[in-house]
Formats: structure tokens, C-alpha cells, sequence
């Protein structure tokens, strides 16, 4: 990578390196997802740049899965966390307040069992009647009824936790784990298939479910929940939230080299449903997938992707910004450092090394660290 005047390109970040973490506090195994951009399989690069940064307070800007925050949290930072979804908004908000003894005492088994297959369906059948042959079975459809009217009477963690299990079944039941198209008849087809996986399809949603509890319940959450706040605000406008962090981590959205973007808001429109029911009965008819929501992202453009970022180095002045970013991704490098680098700032680019995401045709992408230090700031 050539070195212009705004950026240093560094060696990579190596996570045997890290002191803390890698050394003396070995890193756990996290949650699994299959949602988009997960940044699971480079959390220990990430863990190593972290351990090498002086931050106390940071905000997940884009938190997605939540599993960037998480880290941070049991790293023993304090992390806000922001999504323009209310589902991973919900994520996040689990993965800040859940606690290991609090999980041991959830009765997750009999409870998840009641509320898909056992509980009254007191509101009618709304998943089953405006989503039939869309997403899933009638009755898997059903489950999805009874469990979203259900859920509600339940108390708040265990709330979040059951869907947040959902959200997972769901997710894993899907072709391409996405929601992007009403294509039920894949799952249905009798033929060979080259792709997929026919026996996590038809999986049932409780066993998935419980899985994703399990999962959590191995996971060594500290010893109390964090102090931190999970916002739900489009970040087309930042006025809503706080002013004051140590360091602000970037994850956006991305957009390729020729220029399409990911509309998360497309593609997990339908787990927007499992934490408001309303929702369901919502989806635009305009199109076969019944979306329940499409909403306005400026990275879904080169330059309104620009323009945030610029504003987010605006809004966060005094904050270490930290850009997790891939190298063939639009705004190109050098684009997004000149920016980062404005008001006197500093940044180093470190790259973590080749990573293949998620039904990505090429290895040729690198996941690139773009570290932005204010002037008063020393860098790793």
C-alpha cells in the first residue's frame, strides 16, 4: 500500500503480541452469528489494537451483532453502543447487562418452549396471514405469532434474551441468512443442492434458540453488568448523541469497490417485528418481501458516506477514532484517512491480515484499522 502525506501504512496488528489479553487473559470463545459483517474471526486483532490504545469509555457507533462491544466490555471498558436497528440494538443492550449468574437462574428451556409452542394466541395471526410462503413455514409462522405476543409479559433481561435467541433461529433458518427476498421455496425445493445447509433449515427455532443460550451461558460475562447505554438513532443525524468518549469505533456499513452498498435496514427487516409485534402487520406491499422497514443510510453512497464521517471527526474532536474498514471498500483509504486525518489529527493504518466475509467471491479484501488520534493524543 503506498504511504501519501495524511497516512503511515504499519505492520500488522499481531494479537500474540498482546500483553493483557493474549498473554494473561486468554481470549473466550464469543457468541456465534450468522449475521452479516460480524467481526468475530479478527476480535483478537482487534483485542490487540484495543490493549495498545489509552481509552477508559468508548461508543460502538454501528454495533451490528453487538460483538465489538461485548469485547470491550469484558476488556473493562465502559461502551455505549448505537444501531439505527431495533434488533441489534436489543442485542447490544443483552450483551452490556447480562451476567453470568443472572443466566444461570433463567429457567430458558421451559419458557422458550411455551412461548413458541405452548401460549395462547391472544392477537390473532399476523406473521401467518401477511407473511405466508415469504420467509418461512405456516408453521414456523405461527411459532413466530405465538412468540412475539407472548414475549412482552416477560421480565426485561429475559426478554432480550429469548429474542435475542429468536433473532439468531431465525437468522440461521434463512438462504444467505438474510431477508432480502421471499424466497421460502429454496428451503423447499427436492433437489441436490450445491449450497446451503437443508439440515440447519429445517432445524426447529426452539433448538436453535436454545443453542444461542447455551452459547451465552458458556461466555465469562464480568461480574456485574455494565454501566452502558444501547441507543437506537440513525446516524445520518449524531446531535442525539453523547458528546463525551474516549474513543469512537467505526464499523459502518460497506460498500464496495463498485459502489453497492449493504442496506442492513433490507436486510434484517424482519427481526424488527420480534421487538415491536405492531411491526409485522407494517410491511411494504411493494415489494414480494414485505419489508418492514427501509431506512435512509449514508453509506449506502460514496460521498454522503464522506460527509458522515467527516461529521462524526467533527462531533467526537477530542475522541481516538477507530475505523474498521476493508481495503477495496468506498470511500477508498485514502478518501477516509484525509478525512480522519483533518483538525490536526493523526493516523496510522494497520492492516489485520486477509479475511474473507461471508459469501464474498474474492480474497483479495484486507481488514484494514484506520486509528485517528487527536493532536493531544499519542499514538500505539
Amino acid at each position: 500500500m503506498r504511504t501519501t502525506q495524511h497516512d503511515l501504512f504499519l505492520p500488522p496488528i499481531d494479537a500474540a503480541t498482546s500483553p493483557k489479553l493474549i498473554g494473561q487473559k486468554a481470549i473466550p470463545r464469543f457468541p456465534s452469528t450468522r449475521y452479516q459483517g460480524s467481526k468475530r474471526k479478527i476480535l483478537p486483532e482487534l483485542a490487540a489494537a484495543f490493549e495498545q490504545l489509552q481509552f477508559r469509555t468508548a461508543l460502538d457507533l454501528y454495533s451490528g451483532t453487538g460483538i465489538v462491544a461485548l469485547l470491550l466490555r469484558y476488556l473493562g471498558v465502559r461502551v455505549d453502543t448505537n444501531d439505527y436497528q431495533r434488533f441489534n440494538q436489543l442485542t447490544a443492550d443483552l450483551f452490556l447487562h447480562l451476567t453470568n449468574v443472572e443466566i444461570s437462574n433463567i429457567p430458558y428451556k421451559d419458557e422458550m418452549k411455551d412461548l413458541l409452542l405452548l401460549e395462547p394466541l391472544s392477537a390473532g395471526r399476523t406473521v401467518l396471514h401477511s407473511y405466508k410462503d415469504i420467509y418461512f413455514t405456516d408453521a414456523e409462522n405461527s411459532e413466530i405469532d405465538r412468540f412475539a405476543q407472548n414475549v412482552v409479559s416477560i421480565p426485561h433481561l429475559r426478554r432480550l434474551l429469548y429474542t435475542y435467541a429468536v433473532g439468531q433461529a431465525l437468522t440461521k433458518k434463512r438462504p444467505y441468512n438474510l431477508f432480502h427476498r421471499a424466497n421460502i421455496s429454496m428451503r423447499q425445493r427436492d433437489v441436490k443442492r450445491s449450497f446451503g445447509n437443508a439440515v440447519t433449515w429445517e432445524t426447529s427455532i426452539l433448538d436453535h434458540a436454545v443453542k444461542a443460550i447455551n452459547e451465552l451461558r458458556q461466555f465469562p460475562f464480568a461480574g456485574s453488568a455494565s454501566l452502558g447505554n444501547a441507543f437506537c438513532e440513525n446516524t445520518t443525524d449524531l446531535s442525539r448523541l453523547p458528546n463525551n468518549y474516549d474513543l469512537i469505533y467505526l464499523d459502518p456499513p460497506y460498500l464496495n469497490s463498485k459502489g453497492v452498498g449493504v442496506d442492513y435496514s433490507d436486510f434484517y427487516n424482519f427481526l424488527e417485528g420480534l421487538c415491536d409485534y405492531s411491526l409485522f402487520d407494517k410491511g411494504d406491499n411493494n415489494y414480494p418481501h414485505r419489508p418492514i422497514s427501509k431506512k435512509k443510510s449514508n453509506w449506502l453512497q460514496k460521498d454522503s458516506a464522506l460527509v458522515e464521517l467527516s461529521a462524526v471527526v467533527e462531533k467526537w474532536s477530542s475522541s481516538i477514532i477507530f475505523l474498521s474498514y476493508r481495503s477495496d471498500g468506498l470511500p477508498t483509504l485514502d478518501q477516509a484517512t484525509e478525512v480522519l486525518s483533518s483538525c490536526g489529527r493523526r493516523v496510522e493504518v494497520h492492516s489485520c491480515g486477509e479475511y474473507k466475509y461471508a459469501l464474498s467471491r474474492t480474497n483479495t479484501n484486507e481488514e484494514i484499522f484506520l486509528i485517528s488520534f487527536p493532536s493531544a493524543v499519542n499514538q500505539l
